[in-house]
């Protein structure tokens, strides 16, 4: 049995579109969550002047449950979209999942 993992992803508004775009095309995924999320940081260089004010930025949050052994085509097609603005992602081992 493939191991399942949870790959999230933090985005900008202003590729929110193209990253949902990109995730529906892929055969692979058959569905993800994005929910609307604040960011704060230590590194207030890269906020505009009402980011800077308020303390944090506005993103939003990709997540995908995802078979281990697709993970490398997921990031390989996100890669052109996400690496020049540095996006940050992660993954997390899932346990279990299932419907009820």
């Amino acid at each position: 049995m493939t191991e399942e993992l949870l790959f999230t992803l933090n985005v900008p508004s202003s590729l929110k579109d193209e990253i949902v775009d990109r995730l529906i095309s892929l055969p692979s995924i058959t569905g993800f969550n994005l929910m609307k999320m604040s960011g704060y940081s230590k590194e207030h260089s890269l906020y505009d002047i009402s980011e800077q004010v308020e303390g944090y930025r506005e993103f939003y949050q990709f997540e995908v449950l995802i078979a281990s052994d697709e993970i490398n085509n997921l990031k390989n097609s996100l890669n052109p979209i996400c690496q020049p603005a540095k996006l940050r992602f992660w993954l997390t081992p899932v346990i279990e999942n299932g419907h009820f």
